[in-house]
């Protein structure tokens, strides 16, 4: 059974517009009212062989990526590092997607302030747990 993210409606008002760029513009509130639904997840691959000369830190690192249930499809995605003790996942940079967060006049907030509100509403959604499962089951 899937499970799916910020399951509120989405009302007339706040439904996203796909612009010729490819951009799906929606102002935050928006958003917020869309239920993503996870497509998929992985774990990044080691890099190449190299040789070291004692022991060098290392880390479990994946990405994961989500779409929307609305027409025009969303798209959003961001990677993650795993810690331990308990096992956690934890954001690591700038989500990506096809979102550009617009004003309540519709104008484009521009790519770094839609970056950091991506980043604002990622940190909020319970993704952890739904990732942590789908990478036991891809990769046992």
């Amino acid at each position: 059974m899937k499970k799916h993210l910020s399951p509120k409606s989405v009302t007339p008002c706040n439904i996203p517009a796909l612009s010729e760029d490819g951009y799906v513009r929606l102002r935050f509130s928006g958003l917020e009212s869309v239920r993503l639904i996870h497509l998929i997840s992985g774990l990044d691959e080691d890099p190449p062989e190299t040789i070291f000369s004692g022991a060098i830190s290392t880390a479990i690192t994946g990405y994961t990526e989500w779409i929307s249930d609305t027409t025009p499809t969303i798209t959003i995605g961001w990677d993650w590092e795993m810690g331990m003790n308990p096992i956690a996942l934890k954001r690591t940079g700038e989500p990506r997607g096809n979102i550009m967060l617009a004003d309540a006049r519709m104008a484009d907030l521009g790519p770094t302030k839609t970056a950091a509100l991506l980043e604002l509403f990622v940190d909020t959604l319970s993704w952890q747990t739904e990732v942590i499962d789908y990478i036991e089951i891809r990769y046992t």
